[in-house]
């Protein structure tokens, strides 16, 4: 595992459970308790955690700017994998939408790859980045704009939203449950999400395989046959048999391996 898959699971750990003790990470990784409290330290100093006696916690500050801003610093390789399996599924002149997630930031970089696309998106941040895609037309979704997140949301976006049908939605929620279905940590995230995926033709969801089995504050929707979940090689044999309902009707799972380094 590289150590940015380790720190982004950890901070989401902490996020579900709200601490974490040295000893208990030191048996779930399989390392040393001097391996766990460096790991500790270097997210400290990102300012992820806040080192404790024999743990850590949240900062009493934690909010949706870091987490967005550090995450697109974690699990770079797997996020970049997600992207370019994503990426090779969109056709030229598609009209896409694109999450406001880290994971959909780094498909961005590799639109370039197609021709004539329109991209939707309620996240400043991806838009401002999409501004450099040489042949993409940009449309950018209004309404209250968070200051955190730099994503616009509310009933302005929705009423938007909800006149609109997009080729393909690409989205990155927090969780997935077979039983939950997709899950957000905003419940106005949450609502955008389900409003654009019910204008998509094709959803396509990416997620690492951590974030499987896990449930997050506000339910998106339930998982549908029709979806196409993007993750990596390691989503384990019990979530795939857990998932295998839905593939028996339709459910596309992709996954790709990560590069050795």
């Amino acid at each position: 595992m590289f150590i940015e898959e380790r720190h982004q699971q950890i901070f989401e750990l902490l996020q579900e459970i709200g601490r974490v003790e040295v000893i208990e990470l030191s048996k779930i990784f399989k390392l040393s308790e001097d391996s766990i409290r460096r790991d500790l330290r270097l997210m400290e100093e990102k300012g992820l955690v806040k080192r404790t006696y024999g743990g850590a916690i949240l900062p009493d500050k934690v909010n949706q700017s870091a987490k967005y801003k550090e995450r697109k610093e974690l699990n770079i390789e797997v996020k970049s994998l997600l992207a370019e399996l994503a990426v090779t599924l969109i056709k030229n002149d598609d009209t896409i939408w694109l999450d406001g997630s880290s994971t959909i930031a780094m498909m961005v970089p590799l639109l370039n790859k197609v021709y004539g696309l329109t991209v939707i998106t309620n996240s400043i941040s991806i838009a401002s980045d999409v501004m450099n895609c040489t042949d993409c037309k940009l449309f950018m979704i209004g309404g209250m704009v968070d200051r955190i997140s730099t994503n616009t949301s509310g009933i302005e976006s929705l009423k938007i939203i909800q006149q609109l049908t997009v080729d393909k939605v690409f989205i990155g929620p927090c969780g997935i449950s077979p039983e939950w279905g997709l899950s957000d940590n905003s419940l106005d995230e949450a609502e955008i999400k389900k409003t654009i995926i019910e204008a998509g033709r094709e959803v396509f969801i990416l997620a690492d395989s951590s974030k499987f089995g896990q449930r997050s504050l506000a339910r998106i929707t339930l998982l549908q046959p029709e979806y196409t979940l993007i993750t990596d090689q390691n989503l384990s044999q019990e979530m795939r048999q857990e998932l295998q309902a839905l593939v028996q009707k339709g459910l596309r799972i992709i996954t790709g391996k990560i590069p050795e380094i």
